[in-house]
């Protein structure tokens, strides 16, 4: 038995859409992170007590019809939870996603399986069956360092969808795989090409600006801040109770701003109104933005020394190098590690995809069984 406490992060709000996301990404920690335990996941909504922001306080584009966009490959990092040397980036007559397949092989399959769990999430529906057997297989050919099989050979569409297959339940993967293998070349393509600038800008101001919103309503002292962390203290001290009285390990995993927030709750936990005694094993911060707002004396530490919270016992922090939301934070807390991995997808992408990615899965659960907790 393990417990989790899911904190989001910002721009989440209790809509249908988020809700179906909410499905499919439990089913994913259920059966790729914790395949082989119960998992009890305690997931505290705090987007709603965040004010709404009209939408026209971001129409400052009107007029404008065309913006070239030439988005160049960004320099890939090595070690963390890859451990693989990135290589030359393919050309963009070569950019299909087998050709990518060949030189990233992992980052390939997550951005496969992110295009198929985007499909569900556009439907507002669960992953089915056959979705949830090419992430299985995506995470199985990951987690035993054998990514590069799935683009052998041709690594055509059909191919590819062929190697994506797991068992005789599978009998409609192809299209499923194959539909997102030619989304996700598209994708690929498109960004060396000139896009259309409301494309682009009517996505991003609207996120920067909710990123923003949320950032500036936690950080100010206020009813709102206390009622955000009154409402993840109450999950985070329902799983601590559980896994006191035996029900497993105690696991937090914070996304984007959720991550700031906990380091900040656990830094002085008596002052954020959690037990005494809380013992963390594991702290996921993922996309997440802790050092940042560190060295800028925004959380709840004082002075220059910077130490991981003492209740917590190991603290993973987890970055798309390509993410512009995301931070280091080992240079900057004593006893945080940092892991980094690539991926296949946009700026605009990146924040957003972490859970989505079966070598997300993958890795954190090598990481957690290396220390024990699994």
């Amino acid at each position: 038995m393990v417990q989790l406490v899911f904190v989001h992060g910002v721009a989440t709000r209790d809509t249908p859409e988020y809700r179906a996301a909410i499905g499919n990404r439990d089913t994913l920690f259920r059966k790729l992170l914790f395949t082989g335990s119960d998992v009890s996941i305690h997931a505290p909504m705090w987007g709603q007590f965040v004010p709404a922001i009209p939408q026209t306080v971001f129409e400052t584009d009107e007029g404008v019809t065309t913006y070239s966009l030439n988005i160049g490959p960004g320099p890939g990092m090595a070690g963390g939870l890859v451990g693989e040397v990135p290589v030359a980036p393919v050309g963009i007559s070569d950019a299909t996603i087998g050709a990518i397949g060949k030189q990233d092989p992992v980052a390939a399959l997550d951005a496969i399986c992110s295009e198929i769990a985007d499909r569900a999430a556009r439907e507002a529906r669960d992953l089915n069956p056959e979705e949830l057997a090419a992430f299985k297989r995506a995470f199985e050919v990951i987690d035993s360092d054998a990514a590069a099989t799935v683009f052998a050979g041709e690594a055509s569409t059909e191919t590819i969808a062929e190697q994506l297959k797991t068992g005789p339940g599978a009998f409609g993967i192809t299209d499923v795989i194959g539909e997102a293998v030619l989304a996700v070349t598209d994708r690929v393509r498109n960004a060396a090409s000139t896009l259309g600038f409301g494309a682009v800008r009517g996505n991003l101001s609207p996120a920067i600006g909710l990123f923003l919103g949320d950032v500036f309503v936690y950080l100010k002292d206020g009813d709102v801040r206390q009622r955000i962390r009154a409402e993840i203290g109450k999950a985070v001290t329902a799983a601590h109770l559980a896994s006191k009285a035996g029900k497993g390990p105690l696991i937090l995993i914070g996304h984007s701003m959720g991550g700031v927030i906990l380091v900040d709750m656990l830094a002085n936990p008596r002052a954020a109104g959690l037990p005494d005694d809380l013992k963390v094993d594991a702290l996921l911060t993922v996309g997440s933005q802790p050092g940042f707002f560190a060295v800028l004396d925004l959380l709840a530490w004082s002075g220059a020394q910077r130490k991981k919270p003492g209740c917590v016992n190991r603290w993973l922090n987890i970055f798309d190098p390509i993410d512009p939301l995301a931070f280091r934070t080992d240079t900057i807390f004593e006893g945080a590690e940092d892991f980094s991995f690539n991926s296949v997808t946009g700026i605009m992408e990146a924040h957003s995809k972490y859970f989505q990615r079966p070598q997300f899965y993958a890795r954190s659960r090598k990481r957690l069984k290396e220390f024990g907790i699994l």
